[in-house]
């Protein structure tokens, strides 16, 4: 196995384990969004690629510069089942991590859900820290019948 930079020859490939990671979005929406990815000068994914079936694994950051200081963001981090708790995760942020020094940027951020149950130990693996856990809470408003405020 090893790691590297997405190319456009990968797309498809990429494309895929994409959508295994985000499954509710349109596959031809995220094939678009990962060619964005490789024109942006601000934007990277890494893949890992297996010697008989391509990619396997990846993971995507953006660098954001707020006014106190840029920092990278992972936006996408995905290794397929059969290749999990190998260490394979976390030579991928290790990829990510070299690619923000070597752009003078020393923060690496990311962040999860409870939609994915996995991602907490995966970063702690990886050597991130939890700094803050929020619950948000929404609800659907709706009129009345008659359309009169109460």
């Amino acid at each position: 196995m090893n790691t590297r930079e997405a190319e456009s020859t990968d797309l498809n490939g990429w494309a895929n384990l994409r959508h295994a990671l985000w499954p509710h979005h349109n596959l031809s929406d995220l094939s678009d969004e990962a060619r964005s990815i490789l024109k942006s000068p601000d934007e990277v994914c890494f893949l890992l690629i297996h010697p008989s079936q391509g990619a396997v694994g990846f993971v995507e950051a953006a660098i954001y510069r707020p006014p106190n200081g840029p920092y990278c963001h992972i936006e996408g981090w995905y290794v397929t089942p059969e290749f999990r708790g190998c260490g394979h995760g976390k030579e991928l942020i290790k990829q990510i991590e070299q690619w923000s020094l070597h752009r003078a940027i020393n923060l690496l951020t990311s962040d999860t859900d409870a939609e994915y149950p996995l991602s907490p130990g995966a970063h702690e693996r990886a050597g991130f820290k939890k700094i803050h856990e929020m619950i948000i809470f929404a609800k659907q408003l709706q009129a009345d019948s008659d359309n009169t405020p109460k």
